[in-house]
């Protein structure tokens, strides 16, 4: 007869199990707990005490797996964000960690300015040391980069998403050579720009639109697709009209529209500068009620054009299709 007693599935139990066991140095066993409770319910404290604990056991890539889960709580401080940029080094996320130091830096209004620099320099001094003894991992990186353009469009996705494993440095000098590669698909090319403007790069590229034509461009000065004025009141438009009354449709469109800006970046104020008739024409596409109702503003010449370069961009990310 087993006379064992048995705990009910209870949270709380379970982390005062791992506590313990944590106590005891038994830390395989503390996360073995602290994941059954997490199981049970999802909230930051334990996301964080359970983060901690993967480190302490090398499980870094877990670790990160896990915090990104609650990525916003994580940001919502100096010392959590310590953490998390600590698990982008362990991951060797370099560009990762310098993307959302460099954005809170210049947002920065707390004086919290000496911990950011702080970390700033720990990011660059891991990198250095990156790059010190892991000179052929970076080299082999390199060389599968500089292949880029005899691979097809998911391929290029899947080995240009790989560069963020890079040092600062040496992804810049690959991503200009990126930009203006014309066998390296737009969507790609625009993904490396906007990671650029991320990093805040502050030199000017050259950079190969869609249009074949190149321009020079300074990426730190860029906003990111979602950001621009274009965006911003075409989804404005979209959400009035359609957020009631059809839901799903609205939906749809946003899923379009972002692989559209990621097309148009970084050229979208640029090229559109009426954003209720690009919205109107975003509509008519796919609902008929809407085509009658805005029948007057389609029949004109820009909304010709409207409609022409948008189904230009359909069908180049059609192409994509298997």
């Amino acid at each position: 007869m087993n006379n064992k007693v048995q705990f009910p599935k209870n949270y709380d139990r379970f982390i005062e199990l791992g506590k313990e066991a944590a106590v005891q140095k038994n830390m395989t066993e503390a996360v073995s707990y602290y994941e059954e409770a997490y199981a049970i319910r999802q909230e930051f404290p334990l996301n964080y005490l359970l983060v901690s604990a993967y480190i302490t056991i090398g499980e870094n890539q877990e670790a990160l797996r896990l915090a990104e889960e609650m990525r916003a709580q994580y940001l919502s401080c100096t010392e959590y964000m310590e953490t998390y940029i600590q698990l982008l080094i362990l991951n060797h996320r370099f560009l990762s960690a310098h993307g959302i130091i460099n954005e809170r830096i210049l947002m920065e209004n707390s004086g919290e300015m000496r911990s950011l620099v702080g970390l700033k320099k720990k990011v660059r001094q891991s990198e250095l040391l990156y790059q010190q003894f892991e000179v052929k991992k970076i080299e082999e990186l390199k060389q599968e980069l500089s292949g880029l353009n005899r691979l097809d469009y998911y391929q290029q996705l899947s080995v240009i998403r790989k560069s963020v494993q890079l040092p600062q440095d040496v992804f810049f000098e690959v991503a200009r050579e990126i930009l203006v590669d014309t066998k390296i698909h737009n969507l790609v090319r625009s993904w490396v720009l906007e990671e650029m403007s991320r990093l805040h790069y502050k030199k000017e590229v050259d950079f190969l639109w869609r249009d074949a034509k190149k321009y020079t461009v300074i990426p730190a000065s860029l906003s990111n697709p979602l950001e621009t004025a274009s965006y911003q009141r075409i989804v404005l438009y979209l959400e009035k009209e359609l957020m009631h009354d059809n839901y799903i449709l609205y939906l749809d469109l946003l899923e379009e529209i972002r692989m559209h800006f990621a097309l148009l970046y970084p050229f979208s104020d640029r090229l559109i500068d009426d954003q209720k008739l690009w919205a109107i024409c975003y509509m008519v596409s796919y609902n008929d009620t809407a085509a009658t109702k805005y029948k007057n503003e389609l029949a004109t010449e820009s909304a010709a054009k409207v409609q022409k370069l948008q189904q230009a961009i359909r069908n180049e990310l059609a192409s994509l299709t298997i």
